[in-house]
């Protein structure tokens, strides 16, 4: 407990601001002390001084010694008449005694031990003795008015200051509770804007990560979601048809239905696993780009060749205008993007369809285009088919994982380009991938 008190901003700030009073305080008091104190002194020495010459004079004129006294007995200043020096109580010098005697005025700053001042002068008969009125002391009352001034300042300072202190305390703790709440996993929490300062940026700040972690949160649930429900079904399947492979009256023909659809599934689930992964590494930068120079139209002639036997099998009537372009960049994961972007174009064509592969380039960016003739895209599905395992043709006709896209999107951001789609239904989808020269 000790520890934690000691430890907390409240504490160190106000012990910072505190000891800043108190250091600008006694500094004031210090400044103020040591330039008013001269004046006050100077003031005193010319009344001491001024009194024992008036005690002089009435001395002179024959006023007997107890009027005198009487007269200056309350004022700021005081007089008193001794018969002797030594009652005096001052050790004077010689050249000290020699002015009194020559009828001037001795002014003594202290005398004694004490700190107060005091002025002597020779009378006729004796010695007359003026000092500060105790009483009225100017000295000792500008010293009371500087230690009450000092006081009071630090008085309502230090109240100030502990209101002030908690003020800013409070949102800074509030963002403490809110950060362990967080921590905890609650990212729907936020925190109160109040003003323009700091501490309102903070604040705001805050939102913003909190607004940014729930957005990942929910996807994140929603990935591992879908990631679970698209390995259930080809496990699913797989186990199901092994079961019924163990039945021994199953027939041959049968039994390599079964062993097909199994293979089937196997490779889609490796196809799962594996875009699975890209996808992971893609997101969390571990594929970093190659960026080299290559022959962006040979790629796409080499991706073609690659899926000849899947568009001939289609007997699919290809149109392809590619210009000679140098671009730099990942030849492997521009590679992948147009062949996902090509076999979505043959899965959707009709046999004996068409597809129009252009490549063409300004001044500023290179197009790619793929133009499919199949059935085409809805518009509510155009929104959603760069999202994670959408399908919008959900039938299990379509092959796929329904990651092809989100990954070819990935990786042309990565290339700082975009890629977009245009379609219409029952006349076909034309995919744009627009990468900056």
């Amino acid at each position: 407990m000790k520890n934690r008190i000691f430890h907390s901003i409240y504490t160190k700030f106000l012990v910072t601001f505190l000891g800043a009073l108190f250091f600008s305080s006694t500094l004031t008091f210090g400044v103020i002390y040591w330039s008013q104190l001269g004046s006050i002194l100077d003031q005193i020495r010319v009344e001491l001084v001024n009194q024992a010459q008036a005690v002089q004079t009435l001395n002179q004129e024959q006023l007997s010694d107890e009027a005198i006294t009487d007269l200056y007995a309350q004022g700021i200043v005081v007089s008193r008449i001794v018969a002797r020096l030594d009652e005096a109580g001052a050790m004077l010098s010689k050249e000290e005694r020699e002015k009194l005697e020559r009828g001037e005025i001795v002014y003594l700053i202290s005398h004694q031990g004490h700190d107060f001042p005091m002025a002597l002068g020779k009378l006729t008969d004796g010695y007359v003795v003026t000092m500060p009125n105790l009483e009225k002391n100017q000295i000792a009352g500008f010293m009371n008015l500087q230690r009450t001034t000092m006081l009071v300042t630090l008085l309502i300072g230090s109240v100030l200051i502990v209101i002030a202190v908690a003020m800013i305390a409070k949102p800074i703790k509030a963002v403490s509770e809110a950060t362990k709440k967080v921590a905890e996993g609650d990212f729907d929490i936020r925190l109160k804007v109040r003003g323009k300062d700091e501490l309102a940026v903070l604040a705001q700040n805050f939102n913003i990560m909190t607004a940014a972690l729930s957005r990942n949160d929910y996807i994140h649930r929603d990935f591992v979601s879908n990631v679970s429900h698209e390995f259930k079904t080809p496990i699913a399947s797989i186990k199901g048809f092994g079961k019924l492979l163990k039945d021994p009256e199953l027939s041959e023909t049968q039994r390599q239905e079964y062993i097909d659809i199994i293979v089937d599934e196997s490779d889609r689930l490796w196809k799962l696993s594996a875009n699975v992964l890209k996808l992971s590494e893609l997101e969390n930068g571990v594929l970093g780009l190659k960026k080299e120079a290559f022959a962006l139209d040979e790629s796409i002639r080499r991706v073609v060749l690659l899926l000849q036997e899947k568009w001939e099998a289609k007997n699919i009537d290809l149109d392809i205008q590619l210009d000679e372009i140098t671009y730099q960049g990942d030849q492997e994961l521009m590679a992948q993007v147009i062949i996902n972007l090509l076999t979505n174009a043959i899965h959707h064509s009709p046999v004996a369809g068409e597809i129009r592969i252009d490549l063409h380039a300004t001044a500023k960016e290179i197009t790619i285009t793929i133009a499919d003739s199949g059935k085409g895209i809805s518009r509510e599905d155009q929104e959603k088919i760069f999202d994670r395992f959408y399908k919008a043709d959900q039938s299990r006709s379509t092959p796929g994982t329904g990651l092809g896209l989100t990954i070819s999107q990935r990786i042309v951001g990565l290339h700082g380009g975009t890629i977009a789609v245009e379609s219409t239904l029952e006349k076909g989808s034309t995919f744009f991938v627009r990468l900056p020269q």
